[in-house]
């Protein structure tokens, strides 16, 4: 017989009792013997308080766990250093990291490190489960609140709260598929279908972020080896640069006096920088011999030293400028650096904090400063002079001018010199003692010259400025109106003769030994300033030669117009007074007047390709970085805070405060990468989880069944017909159930509405 339908009137409403009332059938024996029924004891009031304190209890635990996580993330964003090892107690960890039992006081910290990081692992695990347990009973309110509302919970979300913690709960179809209604469910309104989804959703946010809360909470707890620097501290504001006068002063030279410096004597700098210059030169000469000897060489640039600290020359990619370090600030910066060795009871002054540095690994102390940098060429030409009948100015021009990659386009470059044209174009003049016997002259010329401007000229342009005309009239240049020459806009100019074509330093050499008088080697340089980073490693192991680098050198823009050089920087430099001559014993004189003759009939497009042209490049270069580096400046205390403000809103400040400050390699929280920001991110997402588990707890009332009584629950449930028909998982997770509490306090459910049930007759 085919199956009959029948319809099954169902209730509007269950009524309690029918969970508290059963049958004498349903307490009978299994021998068929039937008992009265039994009423149940009452709840005791004792089991009620307990339970309310317990859960008070576990409120208060579960905010408990938002102290570490401030914590961590207090040390996080406050960059908190720990010192040279991650077990520091109250900062007493010196890692003797300036004396020679450097290396094994750092194994030792290396050992406790290793100890500490293993504890704090267990630390970051027992935060990651504690929170696992408060997002647990997060989940479970959440899926009470909706099994109390409306036509209940699915079956399938449940047992949500056991199942999140794993990931592969997120992949699991049923998750997404429980919210929509079985076959034989009601119609589901749309407001209760989002709601489910949104319960979805949630559970499984709280499933990744259960997953992350391990990771994170470990890039937070464990401390990272990194450099730090300590507070910047104000150290002075830069006054005025003697770089634009000639050297003058009490500070600027100690073994000179002031009337030896207003005449221009400089011999007095002899003492301390005259084996200074001989020293870098001559290992100038070293390193080239190696370079053009052995194929694996390379040109190490020499070195010269100020006080207790070492420098050379540093090299920028933009423009080929060389950057020089100034002496007074490397002087100043000395003494620091001697005091963190440990040779100095106090600091000159309290310019970085002694505790920070003595609990550190590594130590590198910095001090802003101005420095000079140079863009520096030599060429080999013709000089010729042209003077006004008054004699107070003149132009001088060198042949044999060129760009450095385009050695087949020549020029010729004049300078205007003279106080005529401007009060800054000094000159300056002195002469090398030569004792080769095969030269005729006794001494090498050497001038030295600033000019505000200079033109260019071949035989086929002059850029507009008119001075190729009259120089190549045959008038010997006496028909040239200089002034509208060099007042010609630069506009026209090609870039590099624009650099070169303001405020231009000049040396030129005299030729020994050759027949032309007017045989020259000249360099050409033009300056700017700017304000570096001083960086000095104070470790004995990593800086053996207690080296100082430049660090943050800035960005000359083409546009930038240089600064003027006054000349007798550079014969203080050589220790020598105006017009007078350098001893020919000095080995840079020997090495400068022998090989000026072979840069000078050496092949334009090879020049500096061989050993001596290499040579006389690298003695005049460190010449001019040894002028650069002498020059002094002023400064003024530091200004207020309202001052300091203003002049860090200028674009660019004439004055600005140079800051002294030092970086330590130390343990130390940190924000820096991008999983600490991960890390973050994921903490203050529990700890909003934290807050909201434990207001839903408060505000609810709801009260956090055990796996057990939910199991007696269901199986103290009567059922209703809500499941049959219903064999697939599937559409068993879809059947909701309203949750409930009863008189007696267990858990009770009631099923959800069915529209129909399958039931079969069957004929007999």
């Amino acid at each position: 017989m085919n199956p009959v339908y029948e319809p099954i009137p169902m209730r509007a409403k269950l009524e309690t009792s029918s969970y508290s009332q059963v049958t004498e059938r349903d307490r009978s024996m299994s021998n068929g013997t039937h008992h009265h029924e039994i009423p149940s004891p009452p709840k005791p009031r004792q089991h009620r308080h307990s339970r309310v304190l317990l859960h008070w209890l576990w409120y208060f635990l579960s905010l408990a766990w938002l102290a570490p996580i401030v914590t961590l993330l207090y040390l996080n964003f406050s960059n908190h250093v720990i010192g040279a090892s991650v077990w520091c107690p109250a900062g007493h960890c010196n890692a003797e990291s300036t004396t020679e039992n450097a290396v094994g006081r750092a194994s030792y910290l290396d050992r406790k490190d290793h100890d500490a990081n293993g504890a704090l692992q267990f630390v970051a695990k027992t935060l990651e489960v504690w929170f696992i347990f408060v997002a647990t009973g997060l989940v479970y309110d959440m899926a009470v609140m909706f099994g109390r509302d409306g036509q209940g919970l699915p079956l399938g979300y449940f047992l949500s709260h056991l199942e999140f913690t794993d990931i592969r709960y997120i992949l699991d179809p049923l998750l997404w598929k429980v919210p929509l209604p079985h076959r034989h469910s009601p119609p589901e309104t749309r407001s209760r279908l989002i709601k489910l989804y949104l319960f979805a959703i949630f559970t499984a946010f709280l499933t990744i972020l259960a997953n992350l809360m391990g990771p994170a909470t470990a890039v937070l707890v464990l401390p990272t080896l990194q450099w730090v620097e300590t507070p910047k501290t104000t150290n002075q504001t830069f006054g005025v640069s003697g770089v634009d006068r000639q050297p003058a002063g009490k500070d600027v030279f100690p073994y000179c006096t002031a009337g030896e410096l207003l005449a221009r004597n400089y011999s007095c700098t002899s003492y301390p920088y005259g084996p200074s210059l001989d020293g870098w030169a001559s290992q100038g000469i070293a390193t080239i011999t190696q370079e053009y000897s052995n194929d694996d060489a390379l040109i190490i640039l020499g070195s010269s030293q100020e006080a207790a600290l070492q420098f050379t020359l540093n090299g920028s990619a933009n423009n080929e400028l060389i950057w020089i370090p100034n002496r007074q600030v490397l002087r100043e910066m000395s003494h620091d650096f001697m005091k963190t060795r440990g040779y100095f009871t106090e600091l000159k002054e309290p310019e970085y904090p002694d505790k920070m540095i003595n609990n550190s690994l590594q130590t590198i102390l910095q001090r802003q400063g101005p420095s000079l940098g140079v863009q520096a060429d030599c060429y080999a030409g013709d000089v010729s002079d042209y003077q006004t009948e008054d004699g107070s100015r003149w132009v001088r021009c060198y042949t044999g001018w060129y760009f450095s990659d385009q050695v087949d386009q020549v020029y010729t470059k004049c300078l205007r010199l003279g106080k005529g044209f401007d009060d800054t174009n000094y000159t300056a003049q002195f002469w090398l003692e030569n004792f080769d016997d095969s030269v005729p002259e006794n001494e090498t010329g050497i001038g030295v010259y600033f000019a505000d401007k200079a033109v260019y000229f071949n035989k086929t342009d002059d850029f507009g400025s008119g001075v190729g005309a009259c120089m190549n009239d045959g008038s010997q240049g006496n028909n040239c109106d200089w002034d509208k020459i060099f007042d010609a806009p630069l506009v026209n100019l090609p870039l590099e003769l624009a650099n070169t074509s303001v405020n231009v330093g000049v040396v030129s050499y005299q030729v020994p030994g050759v027949s032309n008088l007017y045989a020259r080697i000249y360099c050409d340089h033009v300056t700017y300033r700017s304000f570096p980073t001083y960086t000095a490693d104070t470790s004995p192991l990593s800086n053996v030669q207690n080296a100082v680098a430049l660090d943050d050198l800035a960005t000359v823009m083409v546009n930038a117009t240089p600064i003027m050089v006054h000349p007798d920087w550079f014969l203080a430099a050589w220790s020598v007074a105006l017009n007078e001559t350098v001893d020919g014993n000095r080995g840079i004189v020997k090495e400068l007047t022998r090989v000026l003759p072979f840069a000078y009939n050496s092949n334009a497009s090879t020049w500096g390709a061989d050993p001596d042209t290499y040579s006389f490049i690298i003695m005049h270069l460190y010449a001019l970085g040894q002028s650069m580096s002498l020059v002094d400046f002023t400064h003024t205390a530091p200004p207020s805070d309202a001052e300091f403000h203003k002049s860090q809103a200028m674009d660019k400040d004439p004055h600005p405060v140079l800051f002294t400050w030092a970086r330590i390699h130390v343990w130390a929280y940190g924000l820096s990468g991008r999983t600490a920001k991960l890390g973050v991110a994921v903490v203050i997402l529990g700890s909003a989880c934290v807050i909201a588990r434990v207001l839903i707890g408060i505000f609810t009332g709801i009260t956090e069944r055990s796996t057990v009584e939910v199991l007696a629950a269901a199986f103290e449930h009567r059922h209703q017909g809500e499941l049959e028909g219903l064999e697939e998982e599937s559409h068993l997770a879809k059947v909701r159930y309203r949750m409930f509490e009863d008189g007696e306090g267990k858990q009770r459910f009631i099923p959800e509405k069915r529209t129909h049930r399958w039931s079969h007759a069957r004929s007999g």
